[in-house]
């Protein structure tokens, strides 16, 4: 598992140091090949957010998450780690597809 935060800077608009401890804590011992980043601001977020397997763009106590390049939807700040666990858990690699009906 790839777990990239931005760098902060003076647009960061959210608790990032706080969600990523929270999910490094939450996401320990999950090994899967997923690449998950954390983006606190509203400029540079989306485009980075969008380039990983799971990806949230925040700014001013929302986050806009991603999968895959695709904008899932607008969680509140309070909610963007639990958005991200639940979506690292579902997460299927690339070429893992379900067995079965």
């Amino acid at each position: 598992m790839e777990l990239i935060a931005c760098p902060t800077c003076g647009r960061l608009e959210v608790d990032l140091f706080g969600i990523m401890a929270e999910l490094e804590k939450r996401l320990e011992g999950i090994k899967k090949p997923v690449k998950i980043a954390v983006l606190g601001c509203v400029v540079n977020g989306p485009g980075e957010a969008s380039e990983a397997d799971i990806g949230i763009a925040a700014g001013k106590g929302v986050g806009i998450l991603y999968r895959k390049g695709q904008v899932v939807r607008r969680v509140k700040e309070s909610e963007i780690v639990e958005a991200i666990v639940e979506e690292v858990r579902n997460f299927i690699p690339e070429g893992e597809g379900r067995t079965g009906p």
